[in-house]
């Protein structure tokens, strides 16, 4: 396995630990509710977080951010264009404030302009990639990309207008755009991991 397989392989089993303890800490603990809690209640001092809730979202956000970020190499392996590069750098930024959510829980100082900065890059690291595949010709890739950064910037644009941003239920748009960026790695990495072939060094290619 080369190292632009293995990097994809690692983002993909990042992408799905981080998501899965969070979905798993929503399940366990014993008054969280989708209407009433952010996401991040579960990793603090609240009445929607326990020991099992906090390991597992903050350990699952600081592991799987870690997880995540080699994704990144391979992403600037394949990149043909600076639109391309631009975007593998916003990625690991992406994953680096991932990783720092759980590192910071919320109450901390740094929690909340890890998890803007995170929602943000989410969006930011899409669309830069889109566009760049878009230049590239890979339509479908492009189409993909678009899609999932302008579900999560959709997310909060509708959860914005609708009222005051910190209000109850703030969990919902951050799920949205948790499973955006979540479902795209998995989809990318799996794309950019192939089976080696007998003197075969070339990185993979991006089809269309």
């Amino acid at each position: 396995m080369d190292r632009t397989s293995a990097s994809a392989r690692i983002g993909a089993a990042g992408a799905v630990l981080a998501l899965g303890c969070v979905l798993l800490a929503t399940a366990v603990s014993p008054a969280f509710s989708w209407r009433a809690n952010a996401l991040s209640n579960l990793g603090a001092a609240t009445p929607a977080a326990t020991p099992a809730t906090r390991l597992l979202f903050n350990g699952g956000l600081a592991v799987g951010g870690l997880l995540v970020a080699p994704l990144s190499y391979a992403l600037a392996r394949e990149a043909g264009n600076p639109l391309d590069k631009l975007a593998s750098v916003a990625f690991l930024l992406t994953a680096v404030a991932l990783a720092l959510i759980g590192l910071f829980p919320q109450g901390t100082a740094l929690h909340f302009p890890v998890a803007v900065g995170f929602y943000l890059l989410v969006s930011v690291s899409l669309w830069l990639h889109g566009i760049g595949r878009l230049k590239g010709g890979a339509r479908r890739g492009a189409a993909v990309s678009l899609f999932a950064g302008t579900t999560n910037a959709g997310a909060w644009t509708l959860w914005a207008v609708t009222g005051p941003v910190r209000r109850p239920g703030l969990a919902i748009p951050e799920i949205v755009g948790a499973a955006a960026i979540a479902a795209w790695t998995v989809l990318t990495a799996r794309r950019l991991h192939r089976p080696p072939r007998p003197g075969d060094s070339t990185p993979p290619e991006y089809h269309s």
